[in-house]
């Protein structure tokens, strides 16, 4: 019987090492790679087409949501768990949304990670120790998912502390027009300040923060 070969994604080496250590010691299971961001892990799921994905949410370049969603853009029905530092509802059930078929929490033991991995390639949900499903998509959610890409780029500058005027120049545009950008925004989000819509965002992992703006 061969290997599951298995590819994970975290921006910090340490968890990778960690993650492949343990999984590397479960019988029929195997890493095969490794990437360290969303952005660079399509390319790495395309050469060695893995079995399943673990993915980290909060990383730099290319956040995990957004990495499952061009995965499954790509290699539809490759299955991905959700490695996070948090597992609250809401975030739970963006990730599940989003695609993902398991989630756990970076506590997790090797037995447990083993039997969410094997749950997984089943073809079930395995949701870990210590995570809530949340009941259907929450108000904040659906409000973020109205946002346009300008105003998200936006959001994601105003994130990287950058000033109206600043963010003007960087996008070639006109101040008024930002400041436009701004005002929909916080209307779309509910909120009252453009800080409260950025927190809002960085919550769910929306935001692209450590992007270099180009």
């Amino acid at each position: 019987m061969s290997k599951k070969r298995i590819v994970i994604c975290d921006d910090h080496e340490i968890i990778r090492e960690a993650v492949t250590n343990r999984l590397n010691n479960i019988k029929d299971i195997e890493v095969v790679g490794e990437a360290g961001n969303g952005a660079a892990l399509l390319s790495v799921v395309k050469e060695l087409k893995p079995d399943l994905v673990m993915v980290d949410l909060e990383m730099p370049e290319q956040n995990g949501l957004e990495a499952i969603r061009n995965l499954h853009g790509e290699t539809p029905g490759l299955p991905v768990i959700v490695l996070s530092a948090h597992g609250e509802p809401d975030i739970v059930e963006l990730a599940l949304n989003t695609g993902a078929k398991g989630f756990l929490v970076k506590s997790v033991t090797a037995d447990e990670m083993g039997k969410a991995v094997k749950t997984v390639l089943g073809g079930k949900t395995y949701l870990g120790v210590g995570v809530e499903a949340g009941r259907g998509a929450t108000d904040e959610m659906s409000r973020l998912a109205k946002l346009t890409p300008r105003e998200r780029e936006i959001l994601g500058l105003l994130a990287k502390g950058m000033r109206a005027r600043g963010i003007a120049d960087e996008l070639n545009v006109q101040p008024a027009t930002v400041y436009t950008h701004v005002r929909n925004t916080v209307q779309k989000l509910g909120v009252d300040t453009r800080t409260q819509a950025v927190t809002l965002a960085l919550r769910y992992s929306f935001l692209e923060t450590d992007k270099t703006v180009s």
